[in-house]
């Protein structure tokens, strides 16, 4: 804001020549006053005077009226104005403030931080937060005054007091905290469910996960994921990032396994001009640079090469990194989420993984366990998958118990991924209206088989246990194939009756981790796979 000082040269000379008029008619009589001619300009002077006189005294009104603090210094910091509101904010009347440096006030206590020592060293307006000695919270403002050479002459500051707006942001935080707590587990089901779709967690296990994420979600310190293959790390880290303060940011995700060892150091932290032979002429971008204010999700750390984790310890160490063939420091806002299969102790013995850097990852461990052992999570996930790809096909597809059995025997070495693969498969080849047994792939009816075979040899079972398991096989593919209670009673020559209570009685055994007609939501996971009619 420019000051221009001409106008109060030109004043003080008016008033000067006015003073050295009036002095001379004082001394003369009106008839012969040699400064007649001059007599029309000292009236002029007098009323320019009068009216300034007014002016002055309307700015002090406004400044004594105004409920903000106006707070003026002189380019030293000293203060040379204060308005009444200043008693308000600090307990001092602006008289007790008016001559002392505002270093001296922030010494003695009576605000902290001082702005106008921040508006005089980077010559600019200035916006801070500030606390009074009294316990008054201000939003205050302070703008530099320059004249015509460029030099600041004065900062004037501007005060609001925000104490009531900051008590009642308090008050709704207790508030809302309040509501949250009373809501209790049914208020963490649903943060859930709002968080992500993806996300399918029926069992203990998983639950305690994903609790557990919730918790860390805003601490915003590096995470480790571990687990087998397909287990859903990827899944659980976009939670992490979706339910954190980085949640409108980036999450940029990078297989370590799949970019070769000499190409991985140049696409996380990209490069400057002509760093190696075949670079673009202006340089590149990484990953690390493109996940700024979000989030970077590592899956396979534990294939990055050695030499490149050296410098991934440093941006965790510093949030600072340099370019390949630059020598310019970045610095950067990152969160890192890294994800493993493999067995980092054993990998740390081999020296083939840093221990700094494995420390650095793990403030924050999560072992995701394999589907095999969870497995109330299976039948919730078929339906989940099965909802998806009929709707992504635009199919309308139901699975028979039977089948529902096969998928509940089978051990599922690549988890998750390799049930949503499978899933994905049967939906696509299907032409009727069922999944059934015939539909699945081999290794899957070949291993339910095995599982049923090997468990009867070994059990040393009754032969009214492998009655019973007989009749459940027979009445369970009969239904799966005839879709009707009355057509499975008439083919095995029973009463209705007794086919819908065995039919209902084997499937509540098929669904007992997890009855899709009863427990799933529909609107999520599909309609039920059948019908007692």
């Amino acid at each position: 804001m420019p000051y221009d000082d001409r106008p109060a040269t030109a004043l003080r000379g008016w008033l000067q020549a006015g003073i050295e008029l009036a002095q001379d008619e004082r001394v003369h009589n009106d008839s012969k006053c040699p400064a007649a001619s001059n007599c029309g300009l000292v009236k002029r002077l007098h009323g320019e005077i009068a009216k300034l006189t007014d002016e002055v005294r309307m700015l002090r009104t406004i400044l004594e009226y105004s409920y903000d603090e106006v707070y003026v210094t002189d380019g030293q910091g000293k203060t040379i104005l204060a308005n009444s509101a200043c008693e308000r904010h600090y307990g001092l009347k602006p008289e007790d403030m008016i001559g002392k440096y505002v270093c001296d006030l922030e010494a003695k206590g009576v605000f902290f931080p001082a702005v106008t020592p921040i508006a005089l060293r980077e010559r600019r307006r200035v916006t801070i937060e500030q606390e009074t000695q009294i316990g008054r919270k201000m939003v205050v403002t302070a703008t530099p005054v320059f004249n015509k050479n460029g030099d600041i002459v004065m900062v004037v500051e501007n005060s609001r007091d925000i104490t009531a707006v900051e008590e009642m942001k308090r008050s709704f935080e207790q508030v809302k905290e309040t509501s949250v707590n009373a809501a209790g587990h049914a208020d963490l089901r649903m943060k859930l469910l709002e968080a992500t779709s993806e996300i399918v967690a029926y069992s203990e296990e998983m639950k305690r996960i994903l609790e557990t994420a919730m918790k860390i979600a805003d601490a915003d310190s590096t995470v480790l994921l571990q687990g087998e293959t397909g287990v859903g790390k990827d899944v659980v880290a976009n939670f992490i990032h979706r339910l954190s303060g980085r949640h409108a940011r980036p999450f940029i995700k990078i297989n370590c396994a799949a970019i070769p060892d000499d190409l991985i150091e140049s696409e996380l932290f990209g490069y400057g001009p002509g760093a190696f032979t075949g670079a673009k002429q202006r340089g590149k971008v990484g990953l690390v640079k493109l996940a700024e204010g979000g989030t970077l999700f590592l899956d396979e750390i534990a294939e990055m090469p050695v030499r490149v984790q050296a410098k991934l310890l440093h941006l965790l160490q510093d949030k600072t990194f340099i370019p390949l063939g630059s020598s310019n420091p970045l610095t950067v806002d990152v969160r890192i989420i890294a994800a493993t299969n493999q067995d980092l102790g054993a990998l740390l013995k081999r020296k083939s993984f840093r221990e700094d850097l494995f420390y650095r990852l793990s403030v924050m461990q999560l072992v995701i366990p394999p589907l095999r052992e969870r497995k109330e999570d299976l039948v919730p996930l078929v339906y989940y998958f099965l909802n998806r790809f009929c709707k992504k096909y635009k199919k309308e597809m139901d699975i028979t118990p039977l089948a529902l059995a096969h998928l509940a025997a089978y051990h599922w070495p690549g988890n998750v991924r390799e049930l949503q693969h499978t899933i994905e498969r049967c939906v696509l080849l299907t032409e009727g209206e069922s999944i059934d047994v015939l539909h699945l792939p081999a290794h899957i009816k070949q291993s339910g088989f095995l599982d049923r075979t090997q468990t009867s040899k070994h059990c040393k079972s009754t032969l009214k246990e492998q009655v019973a398991d007989l009749e459940r096989e027979r009445i369970l593919e009969a239904y799966g194939r005839l879709k009707s209670s009355y057509k499975v009673a008439k083919e095995l020559g029973i009463s209705q009756s007794t086919a819908i209570r065995k039919i209902r009685k084997y499937v509540k055994q098929v669904e007992r981790t997890g009855s899709p007609k009863e427990k799933l939501p529909r609107s999520k996971y599909g309609e039920g796979a059948h019908t007692l009619c």
